[in-house]
């Protein structure tokens, strides 16, 4: 059973990265879950659509209008996939740097909490956390690693 403390932490960090998301898409002019698909692109390196949809949860028709209207203001590029011409890939451009920048505060921020922990907390808490993260994944039918 997962202590109610650490259950409660994971909520709140969740809550507190969805409002800061939130005011970072307003910012850019994007709508919140375009994030997670720029952030899929530009963490994961180029990818199909089909990929995208089952990272990002979203169904098909609806992620062919965001990729569009990504692609139109151009947060991502298409590709032809170099292994099958006949699908796409969409790779992440540089505009992605505007939302680094947006995002800079939460990540100095981040920084100066994990800088005054020792290496071997710091490592112990990358583990826990790539280990919360593949728990997750894994805990809905369909995910994709």
């Amino acid at each position: 059973m997962i202590d109610t403390s650490i259950r409660d932490a994971v909520r709140q960090l969740r809550i507190e990265l969805q409002i800061v998301n939130d005011k970072i898409a307003t910012a850019a002019g994007l709508n919140p879950r375009d994030l997670d698909v720029l952030d899929v692109i530009d963490r994961e390196g180029p990818c199909t659509p089909s990929h995208l949809a089952a990272r990002t949860g979203l169904p098909r028709a609806t992620l062919t209008g965001v990729l569009a209207r990504l692609e139109q203001q151009q947060w991502v590029a298409r590709e032809r996939h170099p292994a099958d011409g006949r699908s796409a890939q969409l790779r992440s451009t540089d505009r992605f740097d505007e939302l680094r920048r947006l995002y800079r505060p939460m990540t100095d921020a981040t920084k100066a909490v994990t800088d005054r922990l020792p290496p071997q907390e710091r490592d112990l808490l990358e583990r826990m956390l790539t280990d919360l993260v593949t728990a997750v994944r894994q805990s809905h039918p369909g995910a994709v690693d």
